[in-house]
């Protein structure tokens, strides 16, 4: 329906902003976000409707992460991590102040952090606020056809630019972010991994090193 694809495009944009998922290989709990340049995630929203979400590039210590919906490029955003965590700084060059963290490292079920972020868009000031909480480090859920053992995180009370929103992702080693739900001003949608493309080349570090 028109009305859903338009609600799922803005989430994944509104969404991007703060809890974005993809990270650089950190010392620890790396296993929950492999990433590589070229690695890909496909993703279904019910039957009608593709994200897909790719790693372009690696530079500088941050990532860069493309997202489309059905085939259209509709945000891309920049990550970082460091002892404490995963780290969204940018969302289509526009940085976010401070970082956004959605994945906290390392991994402890009970573990909470609080969100307090800016991100200046056309001119304009919104914040982005909340809490995320490891509710699990070992759950099992079955996303289509397949079995998983994952690390819950759960974000259930955002304000994201004045708008009521609520995140939640299940992450499984060597695969990342399986699932994922969001409720963005009262419309709920399901994230659900069908496919991970690993890329099979690694990048060239900056500066041409291994």
């Amino acid at each position: 329906m028109r009305r859903t694809t338009r609600i799922v495009v803005g989430a994944v944009v509104v969404l991007a902003a703060s809890t974005a998922v993809v990270a650089q290989q950190p010392p620890a709990g790396g296993e929950y976000y492999p990433l590589k340049v070229g690695n890909k995630w496909t993703y279904k929203v019910g039957d009608t409707t593709t994200i897909e979400m790719k790693v372009d590039k690696i530079e500088a210590g941050e990532a860069t992460l493309s997202t489309s919906v059905n085939g259209k490029q509709v945000a891309t955003e920049s990550v970082k991590v460091d002892a404490t965590g995963v780290l969204r700084t940018k969302i289509n060059g526009t940085a976010i102040t401070p970082p956004v963290k959605f994945l906290a490292l390392p991994v402890k079920k009970g573990e909470e952090w609080s969100v307090d972020s800016k991100i200046n868009v056309s001119g304009q000031e919104h914040a982005i606020k909340g809490k995320f909480t490891i509710k699990d480090d070992k759950e099992k859920v079955k996303v289509r056809d397949k079995d998983y053992e994952t690390v819950v995180v759960d974000g259930p009370d955002f304000d994201i630019a004045g708008t009521k929103t609520a995140v939640k992702y299940w992450f499984a080693a060597g695969k990342g972010v399986v699932k994922l739900t969001y409720t963005i001003a009262g419309n709920e949608a399901v994230l659900e991994l069908t496919d991970f493309t690993e890329a099979t080349t690694a990048p060239a570090a900056a500066g041409g090193g291994k």
